[in-house]
């Protein structure tokens, strides 16, 4: 599987880093075939984040507000289904 994790409007090295591993492994172990990317970046609402996954079966879009950890929000929104990656 390729994989390709892009964020915006994320300052931080190590929150971004930190994102982009906790990607890799909520896709990890579902090994599907072909190109996926994942984005990540603010919503138009203040406060709020839209997740979007693009992959062999189309593309999805999830919005979600940063309660505590954007990291893990991320990641539950993936292992939740969204994209299936």
């Amino acid at each position: 599987m390729d994989l390709e994790v892009m964020i915006e409007g994320v300052s931080d090295v190590r929150e971004t880093n930190e994102i982009k591993r906790k990607v890799r492994q909520a896709c990890k172990g579902t090994e599907p075939s072909g190109e996926w990317s994942v984005v990540v970046f603010p919503s138009e609402t203040r406060g709020q984040w839209d997740l979007g996954v693009r992959g062999p079966s189309g593309l999805h879009f999830a919005h979600f507000a940063e309660l505590t950890q954007l990291p893990e929000l991320v990641a539950d929104q993936l292992r939740a289904g969204i994209g299936s990656c």
